[in-house]
């Protein structure tokens, strides 16, 4: 006569799957988690070489950061009365392998666009699932906001808008910045080629991650009903109708700015509004808050590196539970300035 399992025994079993499961489930969403930043390192270092090749072929020029996945003239006002800008990072009826740009209208193409070959490298699974989740929050004036078009996130992945414009640079007549510039100080450089970038190409970021939402204290992007949206250190500028959501994916250009500016020989401290974009922070965040996470930026020299929440942080927004940014004065800027001269009002007071 058979003998079947006891309760105990169920019970028992019951217990050690439990406990099995418990073990591996969290191993398993490790390896998923490390298995996908792995490929979106590896996206990021073929973006990199897309510009280099880019250059080889249009005799050592950078690409226009705006335009590397739209053209300049998809960005004329026939165009934009449909296609709005500050939604194309998520507008499908636009995305790089839509029948707009692949069949109907190839001028619509960005300068990248003939080196992608698989349009998926643009973007990133752990970005484009957390920017899906998200939305949208780019409503600023300039260009508007459709909330009738699907967020489909086209890419994540943008360029430094630093690689491809004239900086002005300049040094204070003391160590006060309350003076004026020294005027035999001043330079404007133009950085239109890697050959112009006068910093190591291994301390220079091409292409980073970007979140599509502000992270800042007065928790600007839309909270509902999750109350940690909001986070208690500031990596974008607060909402301007003018200007819109810094910090926010919408353009394919990451714009970290300068704290000071220089205007009339004065160092002129901006806005808050007007420091910048911000890295994103989705992978692998504390507790499930996406803005403690980290994210990937791809160097010059094709090298990847990880930024976190701190080494993005300036002087001026450390938080008493963060540690001193890895990168020093400057957070985030330190690794988009190509010059070895320091921003206006120095590296100390960005």
């Amino acid at each position: 006569m058979k003998r079947g399992f006891t309760l105990i025994e169920l019970l028992v079993v019951i217990a050690i799957i439990s406990a099995l499961t418990a073990i591996g489930l969290p191993v398993m969403r490790r390896v998923r988690e490390q298995a996908g930043e792995t490929v979106c390192r590896s996206n990021l270092r073929q973006m990199a070489l897309m510009v280099k090749t880019y250059g080889n072929d249009h005799d050592g020029l950078l690409p226009p950061p705006g335009y590397i996945y739209h053209s300049r003239e998809s960005f004329s006002d026939d165009w934009t009365k449909v296609y709005l800008p500050c939604c194309r990072w998520h507008d499908a009826r636009m995305g790089l392998d839509s029948s707009l740009l692949r069949q109907e209208h190839p001028e619509l193409r960005g300068s990248l666009w003939a080196y992608l070959g698989d349009v998926q490298i643009v973007r990133c699974k752990v970005g484009y699932r957390a920017n899906a989740e998200r939305g949208c929050h780019n409503l600023c004036m300039m260009c508007g906001h459709d909330p009738q078009i699907d967020v489909v996130p086209q890419y994540t992945y943008t360029m430094s808008i630093y690689l491809h414009t004239t900086l002005t640079t300049g040094r204070s007549e003391t160590d006060s910045m309350a003076d004026g510039v020294d005027a035999r100080t001043i330079r404007r450089t133009g950085i239109y080629k890697e050959t112009q970038v006068t910093r190591s190409p291994s301390e220079v970021f091409v292409f980073g991650e970007e979140n599509s939402w502000a992270i800042n204290t007065a928790g600007q992007q839309p909270t509902g009903p999750i109350p940690q949206w909001e986070a208690s250190y500031d990596l974008s500028g607060k909402y301007y109708p003018f200007v819109g959501m810094h910090g926010t994916i919408g353009s394919p250009a990451l714009d970290i700015q300068t704290t000071y500016q220089i205007s009339d020989k004065k160092l002129v401290r901006k806005e808050h509004y007007e420091i910048g974009d911000a890295f994103a922070t989705c992978h692998r965040p504390r507790k499930g808050d996406l803005n403690t996470g980290h994210s990937y930026v791809s160097m010059l020299d094709g090298h990847v590196r990880q930024v976190t929440v701190a080494d993005q942080l300036r002087r001026s927004r450390q938080v008493p539970f963060l540690p001193e940014s890895r990168l020093g004065p400057g957070g985030n800027l330190h690794l988009a300035w190509p010059l070895n001269v320091p921003p206006p009002g120095g590296w100390e007071n960005q």
